[in-house]
């Protein structure tokens, strides 16, 4: 398995490149790598993201659209999170070296 890094640049729709690390960086890697199908909190490797709905609010704020879908299972519903903005990606390379 690859590992996601712990922090990369973005750039939204031609503007300035940002910069996003730990949770919210994966939450973002899962988004652009699941496409239309989303991703739910149990869609992460390694466990749940128990925060996802404050990770993805982070990527709002930054001008991302991310549509939330709801979907019901025995217990109630969770949501379920689509990417809609185009978004490119720069890898960042970690201290010592370089992650992908």
């Amino acid at each position: 398995m690859t590992r996601t890094p712990h922090q990369f640049r973005f750039m939204l729709d031609n503007s300035p490149q940002f910069v996003v690390s730990g949770r919210v960086a994966e939450t973002l890697t899962l988004l652009i790598r699941r496409g239309p199908k989303g991703v739910a909190a149990f869609d992460f490797p390694g466990g749940p993201a128990f925060r996802l709905a404050a990770y993805v609010h982070s990527l709002r704020e930054l001008g991302l659209v991310i549509e939330t879908k709801r979907e019901a299972h025995a217990g109630g519903t969770h949501g379920r999170y689509v990417l809609r903005s185009q978004v490119t990606r720069f890898v960042m390379p970690e201290k010592g070296g370089i992650n992908e």
